[in-house]
């Protein structure tokens, strides 16, 4: 019998936003116990660290190189060879999303069978872009008219408020609810099912329910890092909500972060639900093999350095949490340090799912080192965002290497001596070579961007101009 897949992402959620990987605030119960008895990849990202690209690269195993969507850009057709979904519905699975796709045309399928789309919780009923709400068309079934957005909280920003609905209209459950009702009503018993449970939050709005707000408002949370290089920026009134720069009043980043985990707790208590309807007490279905794979398309910043939101090379946008996890399948637990990234996923899940390749892919199959078999790595990986902060950055052994290619600044960090990235190491030059020569030879065979050693500046633990402007 084929193995039944259970894909669970969530948006904007940071490596360290799991209880097992160090969070020492954060309860996240059901996902902490799946990591455990599976393989949680500790160095594990995404190489264009904004919702499209990552999303083509998801469906794909395609390199923002490769798929050629380097940064965020909505309206563009795209159709690739093959897709992750339609390799598996071509070899007999039934394949499911329930929730975000981010794909254009709104409504297309992309090889899976069946979509129930919710792109966003907000409701754009005129945009030719998110036109289509399935959670929305929901919601007035319940007799809700209300705009679900009517808290008036950024989709992008750092301000907090409670979800203003009752508990039961949260998009949180209503795709929870959704995901259980294909795995127990609507799913083919005589095929295995390939189902993308695909969480909009936490990213923005910050609006978790009331009871998960205030118990992480409760709690005494830490105060996000600040690296040595980030400059002394003094409080100023009129920062938009949704800047991407600092500074920011470390009250309402406290409030911000409360919110965030607060959003992530309540996706681990609605993936609980999802399993417990699955593996229900004595039924049969517990029986049957099924792998479990969660993780993120990139992270969020939530006032580290004074920066908001993603698109950066740094750890909280760019490192995000990955584990493969199941039941009644065979894995050898543990943790792994391979260099893992959502290339990965894609070839992964084909290979456990026993489905051969058609053409080549950008990433690696990581099934073998899940069995307990011997793995394939890689030595390096490199990403990039496009933008206002158009950066590239690599990642080799324990340092990681940033370059903005506006003002040709380079960053260098130590991520096994300093994981929050608060040191940086640019100045020396000894360290900083082997990657100027990586990077050089990548952009000069990928193209679209120019590198020119001449006037590469090392930050040498000052701040990035093109970060901070005026301040650095």
């Amino acid at each position: 019998m084929k193995p039944h897949i259970l894909l669970i992402t969530t948006d904007q959620q940071r490596y360290d936003a799991l209880g097992i990987n160090g969070n020492p605030h954060l309860e996240t119960t059901t996902l902490d116990s799946l990591a455990a008895r599976g393989v949680n990849f500790d160095r594990s990202y995404v190489t264009c660290p904004v919702c499209i690209p990552a999303r083509r690269t998801l469906l794909s195993g395609q390199h923002p190189f490769t798929h050629g969507l380097r940064w965020y850009q909505d309206g563009l057709d795209w159709d690739p060879p093959f897709t992750l979904p339609g390799l598996l519905s071509d070899a007999g699975y039934q394949t499911q999303l329930v929730g975000k796709m981010h794909m254009h045309p709104i409504g297309k399928r992309h090889g899976y069978d069946h979509i129930i789309l919710s792109e966003t919780s907000n409701w754009r009923p005129d945009s030719p872009l998110q036109g289509r709400n399935d959670y929305v068309r929901w919601l007035r079934s319940q007799g809700v008219q209300e705009h679900p957005h009517f808290h008036g909280i950024n989709g992008n920003g750092r301000q907090v408020s409670p979800w203003p609905l009752e508990d039961r209209f949260h998009h949180n459950n209503w795709l929870a609810r959704e995901a259980a009702k294909f795995l127990t009503e609507d799913r083919d018993p005589e095929a295995p099912f390939f189902l993308h449970l695909s969480f909009f939050h936490p990213h923005p709005p910050l609006v978790p329910t009331r009871d998960y707000l205030d118990r992480y408002l409760e709690k005494d949370l830490p105060d996000s890092p600040i690296g040595e290089w980030v400059p002394d920026m003094p409080l100023r009134p009129g920062i938009p909500s949704d800047s991407a720069v600092g500074p920011f009043d470390p009250e309402q980043i406290r409030r911000a972060r409360a919110a965030y985990y607060g959003l992530i707790h309540h996706i681990d208590d609605c993936i609980n639900h999802v399993l417990e309807s699955w593996r229900v007490y004595g039924h049969s279905r517990a029986k049957e093999p099924l792998y479990v794979i969660f993780s993120s398309d990139h992270g969020e910043m939530l006032g580290q350095h004074q920066l908001f939101r993603k698109s950066l090379g740094y750890e909280g946008s760019a490192h995000v949490p990955f584990f493969v996890s199941g039941y009644n399948v065979p894995i050898k637990a543990g943790r792994s340090d391979a260099l893992a990234c959502w290339e990965d996923i894609l070839p992964t899940i084909a290979d456990l799912a026993g489905v051969p390749l058609p053409g080549p892919v950008d990433g690696i199959s990581l099934a073998p080192g899940i069995r307990g078999e011997s793995q394939k790595g890689r030595e390096e990986l490199t990403g990039m965002c496009h933008g206002q902060h158009t950066n590239y950055f690599q990642i080799r052994g324990r340092h990681k290497y940033m370059w903005f290619e506006k003002t040709h600044e380079e960053q260098l960090f130590d991520l096994e001596a300093d994981p929050d990235e608060t040191r940086d190491l640019s100045g020396d030059l000894s360290l900083l070579q082997p990657f100027r020569e990586s990077m050089a030879a990548i952009l000069d065979r990928e193209g679209g961007i120019t590198y020119d050693p001449a006037k590469l500046t090392p930050c040498a633990n000052r701040p990035p101009k093109v970060l901070y402007g005026d301040n650095a």
